[in-house]
């Protein structure tokens, strides 16, 4: 019976992020890569939309319903509807085959944020559990992100880990197979799109939403000055009349609403690198500084974080697949990675 589970049971990676959320399927590869947003009828409590269908209704929905976000800063805010998210990710790759619906129990190694509480590590693996997981194991980002880009984790030489996502900004320094210094701030993707609607509605009193706000970071948005120039058309409503309006923004103006944050995620790398053992700073030295994540894409990050530390910074190959592929790695060969993922404690109650 056991060899029979063994052949029809899955192992499945999550990459459980605040933006999206990504799918690895052992001998498969990446097969979902959807964002992480549920629409609900309030009214019925039914889950409407899920992935990319909900994310379409951001801003846009009447009052019985709602597109949630069931993830903050890289942990569940949300825990029935996340649960729920994960199980119709993991219904979407189920095969079709009856027999192997009858014994469908996947191991799943999920991605959490490093240094995040025992209490929210149980959350994520109760989550898992209800969507049907039989196994749940658990691996911090950063050390995800180093397998991803097949960097030797377990080697005694220093990597400095740069993941800037959208909901978290993770800084991580990886020696022999484990995390030896670690910062993780709410200050990422979602914060500078938060940033330019701010900037919209007190600069120039125009109100946009959270979509447009992004759209513009992306298209036109910049760490530093890369003389562009870019400018783009922004329409929204006129805060002055309640009018619909549209303005031409400038490149150099959504620079100016995003910089403090940006100086914020700097802070944090300058503060990992204090923090870090000396024998370790000198590896570092050597290897410079590795980013990861959807909004190390921004335009000139990489050029800001290396002017302000002095230090060589590279981009990881698919920033934004970085931690899955990872997460692939321990997949395709768990036995020799299992050491590297994280067990839940869960204390005894007391007799």
């Amino acid at each position: 019976m056991f060899s029979i589970l063994k052949i029809f049971s899955r192992d499945i990676g999550i990459d459980l992020g605040t933006t999206k959320t990504l799918i690895y399927v052992k001998d498969k590869g990446i097969v979902v890569q959807e964002p992480s947003v549920v629409a609900i009828n309030k009214k019925t409590k039914q889950i409407l939309a899920i992935g990319a269908e909900a994310r379409e209704m951001l801003g846009k929905t009447p009052s019985h319903i709602e597109a949630i976000k069931p993830l903050t800063n890289g942990v569940i805010s949300d825990f029935e509807v996340t649960e729920k998210m994960l199980h119709y990710f993991l219904d979407k790759i189920r095969e079709k085959e009856l027999i192997k619906n009858i014994f469908d129990w996947p191991r799943l190694i999920i991605s959490i944020p490093s240094g995040i509480t025992e209490v929210e590590k149980r959350a994520v693996e109760d989550a898992a559990k209800g969507a049907g997981a039989k196994e749940v194991y658990l691996i911090e980002e950063p050390l995800a992100v180093a397998l991803g880009n097949r960097w030797p984790v377990e080697e005694s030489q220093g990597i400095l880990i740069a993941d800037i996502g959208g909901g978290t900004t993770e800084v991580a320094v990886i020696a022999l197979g484990g995390i030896v210094v670690s910062k993780t701030i709410r200050t990422a993707g979602n914060k500078l799109n938060e940033d330019i609607v701010y900037y919209f509605r007190d600069k120039l009193k125009l109100a946009i939403g959270e979509r447009t706000a992004e759209s513009i970071k992306i298209n036109i948005g910049s760490a530093i000055d890369l003389g562009t120039n870019r400018e783009m058309i922004v329409k929204g409503r006129d805060l002055t009349h309640g009018l619909p309006k549209e303005i031409k923004i400038k490149e150099k103006e959504i620079r100016e609403s995003i910089t403090p944050s940006l100086n914020k995620i700097v802070d944090s790398i300058k503060n990992t690198i204090e923090a870090t053992p000396p024998e370790l700073v000198g590896d570092i030295m050597n290897q410079g500084i590795i980013l990861s994540g959807g909004t190390s894409l921004l335009r000139g990050l990489d050029k800001l974080i290396s002017d302000n530390i002095g230090l060589p910074v590279k981009i990881t190959e698919d920033p934004i697949t970085a931690t899955i592929r990872g997460i692939g790695v321990v997949l395709e060969n768990f036995p020799e990675h299992k050491n590297l993922l994280i067990a839940v404690s869960r204390e005894r109650p007391p007799v």
